[in-house]
């Protein structure tokens, strides 16, 4: 890594490093030294009226300076969202991921009080667009395609290791949502790897009802009977009309031939050759394929690859400015594999491939994405004059 590329990186993580698993502490001012003892007339008593050290400021963690920007800007009449999005390159806090997801796709307003009526607006759009479609009368009249399209989707679903994926009423929000959206764009219509995709809008939007759990906890569920059925209804909507606006940016990876996927491929090799160029002349060298590894990672953004609660700092990412996906995926997989590169120098085809499909979820920890991040960060402004092929309109 050049000098240049340290420098930046070095900045990158000093100012990050106190949001993540920094402990709480206080730091303690050294003793002073006695004064030396001198003979003076006596003074007049004093009654101390307040203990100074009372009025010592108490030391506040980063993250709940972070947590109450994010209040202070969210409950504003109405919401500056640059502002809000200036705080989200560090991770949005759980409490206010789902409204800012919310927020950052338009699709919820920015002003608050017209929020409430807006919302229930949309909910109920979607519902009777979903309604019909699903009544008995008009799936007698379903196409091949879309009797095809809901036998698929009704396959991929179940094959996953998530206990509360599996719940009979879960499945039915994703069969819903996943359905209604390939109806609505016969462009591309439903692709494998789309459930995927579907997954953290759920669990985002899922934890605002469940404060008091891990995404871990909640995701080993067996059931949302909990909730009442207003409230998994509200989720189902959001996850349709959120799932629509990101994928609305980058279609072009699902329609036929993948044009946006490929284009992806092809800057991440671009990268690559730049931020790390033996590990580049390597693949090249050893004729090893981009598509092996690759096609996984930005086919579901990143979902089958980092545990929850890493995947939701990087949606928030992604989110924040849905326009930069591309980009941002693509500077991301370029740390994902300078992370990786020590190890990979050392093998032969096979084993490379193997070594990086193989992969789970809990090899990335929370610090070596501070680091995947940081480089990600270094290489977006490093190698930014790639920068305008990598955006979707």
């Amino acid at each position: 890594m050049t000098k240049s590329l340290m420098s930046r990186f070095s900045d990158f993580f000093q100012r990050i490093h106190p949001f993540f698993g920094e402990n709480d502490h206080t730091i303690e001012s050294p003793g002073r030294p006695e004064p030396v003892k001198t003979q003076s007339p006596p003074s007049p008593a004093r009654i101390p009226i307040t203990d100074p050290i009372s009025h010592k400021p108490k030391f506040q963690h980063p993250k709940d300076k972070h947590i109450q920007k994010f209040t202070l800007l969210l409950s504003a009449s109405v919401v500056d969202l640059d502002k809000v999005r200036e705080i989200s390159w560090v991770g949005i806090p759980n409490k206010y991921r789902a409204r800012a997801w919310r927020l950052f796709l338009d699709y919820e307003p920015l002003g608050n009080e017209q929020a409430p009526s807006a919302l229930r607006h949309k909910r109920k759009d979607y519902f009777d667009c979903m309604s019909r479609l699903f009544n008995d009368e008009q799936q007698a009249l379903w196409t091949s395609s879309q009797k095809q399209t809901q036998h698929q989707i009704s396959i991929d679903l179940p094959r996953t290791s998530i206990t509360l994926l599996r719940n009979e009423r879960v499945i039915s929000l994703f069969q819903h949502v996943l359905f209604v959206w390939a109806v609505r764009h016969p462009a591309s219509g439903y692709v494998q790897g789309m459930n995927d995709i579907l997954q953290p809008f759920f669990f985002v939007f899922l934890m605002q009802y469940y404060p008091n759990m891990s995404a871990d906890e909640i995701a080993s569920k067996s059931d949302i009977d909990e909730l009442s059925e207003d409230q998994k209804n509200d989720i189902e909507a959001d996850c349709f009309w959120c799932f629509s606006r990101l994928l609305d940016g980058i279609q072009d990876v699902f329609t036929k031939d993948q044009p946006g996927l490929y284009r992806m491929i092809e800057n991440l090799e671009s990268v690559l050759q730049r931020a790390e160029p033996q590990l580049a002349k390597m693949i090249e060298e050893q004729n090893i394929p981009y598509t092996n590894f690759t096609i996984k990672w930005m086919n579901c953004l990143l979902v089958r690859e980092f545990p929850l609660p890493l995947l939701f700092r990087i949606w928030d990412l992604f989110i924040s400015d849905s326009s930069k996906i591309a980009s941002t995926l693509v500077y991301i997989c370029a740390a994902m594999l300078s992370n990786l590169s020590d190890s990979l120098l050392e093998l032969q085809k096979m084993e490379f491939i193997v070594a990086i499909q193989s992969l789970q979820p809990e090899f990335w920890t929370p610090e070596k994405l501070e680091t995947i991040l940081a480089l990600a960060f270094v290489y977006e402004k490093n190698y930014s004059l790639i920068a305008s092929s990598l955006r979707y309109h």
